[in-house]
């Protein structure tokens, strides 16, 4: 009787039955539910009993319970139970999620309320300056791109190009570097917030965007080009077996002894290394919680390190590294850095550039004389190189000409202007003129260089200890600054150059891998003399430019200066202007040389270590002068010349390094041995010309006989 009484408390979800004036009863709702699962005769019985407290009936069910099966009873029971429990749970759950959405709908109207806040105090700041800024416009209507003073020639506070605000300048910088116009490199200071404070003021401000728009100048990547290889730590050596002749005819009768032939040589090309690093502290961050480029540091909290905005600067500052490797790749050489002092990043390591120049200064590399190439002959240029390398190398497969991107460009421009390549708009043909193996290769980030070189792809390579590990950048935490840096290795070489010689006269072509032209920067290219230097050197180039001098510097010599070959000095400064008296090695000028800024002098050595004045060009006049007595004057310089005082009969035959389509105008002077020109041989003329004072002749180089021809003479 007890399981049975059980399991109808089950049954009804309930511990105990209710009571009335000391007796166990069935509630209206207990009896309706037992009713409809064991009819009203079962529920008449069990009130009976359970109202004596089944003091009647011993261990049977009450009377009408006897059909009802014991044991699918309790069945029933149990899964009523479950099913009790499992609308229990949902409704716990419905009650947990009315409670969520109740605390979601307050924290809606609590920020709802902090935004209606933030715009009633945003309402009350003052007005910011709408008035339009007055923008030059020029007859186009564009911006002015090349205003010194403002950028795109905005006149604000906030565009102003000066000191205070280095994101300005190297923005000038960039877009007059893409008009040829180079700017000193700005070096901005770390952590300069003063522009930010002066124009927006001490307080947060709503920003336009969600980032700071940096100016860095992402140059392309050169791995396409130039492979780069991983492991490599110093003085690695690569071995170049170079080999004679060893096949011959054979006789009978031939003694072994007699008939040996053929050697080889084993030389080693050894790899050099070049240690690089990122040194920077970052401090004062803290400063940044009050300015307008707070939302960078929103999640640092109070803390003087503001490691949100670190990690944003490192990005940008790996962006830099690598770009600044990029142009070191090509451009780059190496100079022993100073103790605690920081170095350039172009001083790293050498580059392409540097590497063809040192091994055609071992006698690896013998260059072709070809002389400058123009732009209106830079296809058959080309074309000439090319040819000038043996049969069985330039034949093998895989072999490239690399020159610079904007050479590239007036290649195609050429090689369109001659053969009309874009008449059936099927685009520039990257390939050598009639040599279809070899590709021409565009090489970003090679300047104003006139370097051109042929090898197989792939045998210039970079190369470095472990992946990325210039951007491995260490963080380390000293009072309330941060101390950033990285260390890598890295190297550019080729892994075939060429057998080494002891003299330029030894060199061969048959023996080398890579080849080039015999000229890097142009001519009218001027590298920058060390100041206060009175024997400047010309190793690097030949035509260099006076700076800003701490004392008088009048030059006695010129270091490094080959013979017979032109040496260009320009006056590039004021400050101390270089001089050069008529004396020394110097005695054979014809007057001393005291120039003003712009003046050139054209040098050219001679045997015995004396220079030979062959032109000097006067700004003030903007005339170049023929040496006295040539024959051949040099027009490289300029269009515009003038003849000298010659000292015999001089008769010009040519004009040395003229341009096709280029006219030249040439004024007389004096009448005693005045210069001729007749009209024969490389002229064509309306008559022989006598260059007298007060005379001139305009002539013009064509492309189709190579003869110069008269313009207007007067």
């Amino acid at each position: 009787m007890k399981k049975f009484l059980q399991l109808v408390l089950t049954f009804l979800s309930i511990k105990a039955f209710a009571e009335e004036s000391g007796k166990k009863v069935l509630t209206a709702e207990q009896k309706q539910k037992l009713t409809k699962e064991y009819g009203a005769e079962f529920v008449e019985a069990f009130s009976l009993a359970l109202a004596s407290d089944f003091k009647d009936v011993q261990n049977e069910p009450p009377a009408g319970a006897s059909s009802v099966d014991a044991e699918d009873s309790a069945q029933k029971l149990t899964d009523a139970q479950a099913e009790v429990q499992r609308l229990t749970a949902q409704l716990t759950q419905l009650e947990s999620d009315k409670n969520a959405a109740v605390a979601d709908k307050a924290d809606l109207e609590k920020k709802l309320q902090q935004q209606k806040s933030l715009v009633t105090a945003l309402s009350n700041l003052p007005e910011l300056d709408t008035t339009e800024p007055n923008i030059p416009k020029g007859a186009s209507g564009s911006l002015d791109a090349t205003n010194e003073k403002f950028l795109f020639g905005i006149q604000s506070q906030y565009m102003a190009i000066d000191a205070s605000r280095p994101y300005n300048k190297r923005a000038y910088a960039a877009i007059m570097a893409s008009r040829g116009v180079q700017i000193p490199t700005i070096e901005a200071n770390a952590g300069d917030y003063s522009a930010l404070k002066n124009d927006l003021g001490d307080y947060y401000r709503t920003r336009k965007q969600d980032q700071i728009i940096s100016f860095v100048k992402q140059v392309p990547s050169l791995d396409s080009i130039f492979p780069k290889e991983s492991g490599y730590i110093d003085q690695t050596v690569l071995v170049n077996l170079f080999m004679t002749e060893f096949s011959q005819p054979y006789r009978v009768g031939q003694k072994f002894a007699d008939m040996v032939k053929g050697s080889y040589t084993l030389q080693p090309e050894i790899l050099k290394m070049y240690d690089g690093n990122v040194t920077h502290v970052f401090d004062d961050l803290k400063e940044l919680e009050r300015m307008w480029i707070a939302y960078l540091v929103k999640t640092d909290g109070s803390d003087a390190i503001k490691m949100g905005f670190v990690v944003y600067l490192l990005a940008e500052v790996a962006k830099q590294v690598v770009s600044e490797q990029n142009f070191r790749v090509i451009r780059g050489e190496y100079k022993q850095p100073s103790l605690n002092s920081p170095g350039k990043a172009i001083d790293i390591s050498n580059g392409v550039l540097k590497f063809i120049k040192d091994k055609i200064a071992a006698f690896q590399i013998k260059p072709f004389e070809l002389g400058e190439w123009t732009p209106a002959n830079i296809v058959e240029y080309v074309f000439n190189g090319t040819m000038m390398i043996p049969e069985e190398i330039r034949n093998t497969p895989g072999f490239k000409c690399y020159m610079s991107s904007d050479a590239k460009i007036l290649y195609d421009k050429n090689y369109e202007a001659l053969y009309g390549i874009n008449s059936d708009y099927s685009g520039p043909v990257d390939k050598v003129k009639f040599i279809k193996n070899i590709d021409v290769i565009g090489v970003p980030n090679m300047g104003v260089s006139k370097r051109i070189w042929w090898t197989l792809d792939g045998n210039i390579r970079r190369f470095e200890f472990k992946p990325n590990e210039m951007l491995d950048f260490k963080v380390e935490q000293q009072d309330w600054t941060l101390k950033v840096w990285s260390f890598w290795k890295e190297s550019v070489w080729a892994i075939m150059v060429g057998k080494k010689y002891d003299n330029a006269e030894d060199q061969t072509y048959d023996q080398q891998m890579i080849f080039c032209n015999d000229v890097d920067l142009p001519a009218d290219y001027f590298v920058e003399m060390t100041a206060d230097d009175v024997t400047p050197s010309v190793a690097k180039h030949t035509s260099i430019v006076s700076v800003a001098n701490t004392q008088a510097t009048a030059l006695t010599n010129i270091d490094d200066a080959p013979v017979g070959k032109e040496i260009r000095i320009k006056c590039g400064n004021s400050t101390n202007s270089i001089t050069i008296a008529k004396a020394g090695n110097f005695s054979l000028l014809s007057a001393a040389w005291n120039p003003v800024i712009g003046d050139i002098l054209i040098l050219k050595k001679r045997s015995d270590g004396k220079f030979l004045e062959m032109a000097r060009f006067d700004k003030t006049s903007g005339i170049f002068a023929f040496a006295a007595d040539d024959t051949s004057p040099d027009v490289s310089a300029g269009d515009t010349f003038i003849t000298n005082a010659n000292t015999d009969t001089t008769a010009i035959l040519t004009l040395d390094n003229a341009i096709y389509g280029r006219v030249y105008t040439i004024y007389g002077a004096g009448s005693t041995d005045a210069s001729t020109i007749a009209n024969a041989g490389n002229f064509v003329l309306t008559a022989a010309m006598t260059l007298e004072a007060g005379t001139f002749i305009k002539l013009q180089l064509s492309s189709s006989d190579d003869k110069f021809y008269e313009i207007e003479r007067g």
